[in-house]
């Protein structure tokens, strides 16, 4: 590095070299945010080199995520304060790998054990009907809404995998889709279900073009956003690209309108149910794992723990012998002791 080696230089070379590996802008930025505060942390503590920091003082500031409370009056959560740690990690990583450092002095800091928690949102699968019924197929945006709820119930895929979908992307003769620069940037194609690609045929030859013309020629800055969706599969009124706010904020209020009232995430809850649905039909979780794009067969392996409720649960519904509802009757010693008593 030929600039100054002040952290701020270091820190700035850290996220151009993340960038440079192509990955995602909020992923840079997220970067940005761990390590200014780690740095603001620093700074609090008086100190201005980046040699100074040793494994003591990350313990430290690990203890101090720990304490930290929110403007809400909360801690922060594991998940949180391991995220946090792990990206100052890997930026002195990367600074001991350009020779900046000559060994990284925190890599031994273990972040708090995290525990696995089952996946909130899961909608059975008579309530993901009830959600698809909701938009009028009539109209221009109903229809458009169903395509969406088709493809995330059909492939899993996550709201801005969604959104960045494009034309070419989809093939409905293989009924195959590709997913482009996915979680951790990598590609991965996912099957499309029957009814999906029947309601992805009648969007793209019919409706997408009407959204294209930009059907919602007002409102704040409506010339800037009309026609600026390009060969993206999901158009706004506008003609733009579908935004992943807005396709939650979308999705939320069919699920309001559907009458469901636990707390599901408007999105994210169509690739947490296809996921338990699959592997409640009997799918092996090796395929499940490659649907929703895991790396780690142990991200899949949460949604085993809904299957087994189900199973359970299923168990007491239809077991012949919880079906018996036999009286409970006494053991031969119990017998004897009544008889003892009496």
């Amino acid at each position: 590095m030929t600039e100054p080696k002040s952290m701020e230089n270091m820190k700035t070379a850290f996220l151009g070299h993340l960038t440079l590996r192509n990955l995602s802008a909020l992923t840079v930025r997220q970067t940005n945010s761990v390590i200014g505060i780690f740095l603001g942390w620093l700074n609090t503590k008086g100190i201005k080199d980046i040699y100074q920091v040793d494994q003591n003082l990350f313990e430290e500031y690990k203890a101090w995520l720990s304490s930290y409370t929110t403007r809400q009056g909360e801690l922060l959560a594991a998940t949180t304060i391991r995220e946090r740690l792990f990206i100052v990690q890997r930026w002195f990583a990367w600074l001991k790998k350009k020779s900046v450092l000559a060994y990284n002095p925190i890599a031994d800091v273990r972040p708090p054990r995290c525990k696995r928690h089952l996946p909130h949102g899961v909608m059975r699968p008579d309530e993901i009907c009830k959600v698809m019924e909701q938009p009028n197929l009539r109209s221009v945006i109903g229809y458009r809404d169903r395509a969406i709820m088709e493809v995330l119930y059909a492939t899993g895929v996550r709201a801005a995998e969604l959104t960045a979908l494009k034309i070419p992307d989809v093939d409905l003769q293989t009924k195959m889709a590709r997913v482009r620069n996915g979680k951790g940037n990598k590609d991965r194609f996912v099957p499309l279900s029957t009814p999906c690609c029947r309601f992805l045929e009648r969007y793209l030859e019919v409706i997408r073009p009407k959204l294209l013309e930009c059907m919602r020629p007002s409102g704040n800055n409506w010339l800037e956003k009309c026609n600026t969706g390009e060969d993206f599969l999901f158009l706004s009124l506008y003609g733009g690209r579908l935004s992943s706010v807005w396709l939650g904020a979308i999705m939320r209020d069919y699920i309001r309108k559907a009458g469901i009232t636990k707390v599901v995430s408007p999105v994210h809850s169509f690739r947490h149910s296809v996921a338990t649905h699959l592997l409640e039909s009997g799918m092996d979780i090796r395929y499940v794992q490659v649907l929703l794009g895991h790396n780690d067969i142990n991200s899949t392996q949460i949604y085993t723990h809904v299957e087994r409720a189900t199973l359970q649960r299923m168990l007491k519904k239809f077991h012949p012998r919880e079906l018996a509802r036999e009286k409970p009757q006494a053991f031969i010693d119990e017998e004897e002791k009544a008889h003892a008593k009496a």
